[in-house]
C-alpha cells in the first residue's frame, strides 16, 4: 500500500496563484475608480459645507467674504465652517473668490455677485469625476482648475 503524503503539489498552487492573480487583475482597476469617487464626494461634501457657511454668512450680513488666495480661508467665514475645515489637503486645494459677473452665466445675472469655489488637483480624473457627481449651474475648468460657481443668497 502507498501512502501520499498530505498537501498540495506544485501544479495545484500554481494553479491556485493563476486564478488569483487573474482576480486582482480585474478587481485593483475598478477599485482606483473607487477610491477616486469617493474623494471627489469628500470634496463635493466640503464645498457643501461652505455654500452653507456662505448662507449663514449671507444671512448675518447681507453680503459676501471678501476673496482670499488659494488655500486660504476667507475672512469672516471661519466661525461659519467650524475648526479645521480642510482648504488644503494633499490631495487638492480650495479657492475661494468672489465676483461680480459682467456677462450672464448659467441661469445667473450680469451684475450679479456670486462665489466661485475652485478645486486645484493635479489628479485630471478626480477633477473629471468631481465635475460629474456635482450638478452646479455654472461651471468650468482652466487646466488643472475646476470652478463651481454658488449663489448662497
Amino acid at each position: 500500500m502507498i501512502r501520499r503524503r498530505a498537501g498540495f503539489t506544485f501544479v495545484e498552487i500554481l494553479t491556485a496563484m493563476t486564478i488569483v492573480a487573474i482576480l486582482a487583475g480585474i478587481v485593483v482597476p475598478k477599485l482606483g475608480g473607487f477610491v477616486k469617487r469617493a474623494q471627489a464626494t469628500a470634496i463635493g461634501a466640503n464645498i457643501g459645507v461652505i455654500h452653507d457657511a456662505l448662507s449663514a454668512y449671507y444671512t448675518d450680513s447681507l453680503d459676501y467674504p471678501p476673496s482670499a488666495a488659494m488655500g486660504l480661508v476667507p475672512p469672516g467665514l471661519q466661525p461659519f465652517l467650524g475648526v479645521n475645515f480642510p482648504f488644503v489637503t494633499t490631495d487638492y486645494q480650495l479657492e475661494y473668490s468672489r465676483w461680480k459677473l459682467t456677462t450672464a452665466i448659467g441661469g445667473y445675472a450680469a451684475g450679479q455677485t456670486v462665489v466661485g469655489i475652485t478645486v486645484r488637483t493635479s489628479d485630471a480624473r478626480l477633477g473629471e469625476i468631481l465635475t460629474g457627481q456635482l450638478n452646479f449651474d455654472a461651471h468650468f475648468q482652466v487646466g488643472d482648475e475646476y470652478t463651481f460657481i454658488i449663489d448662497a443668497r
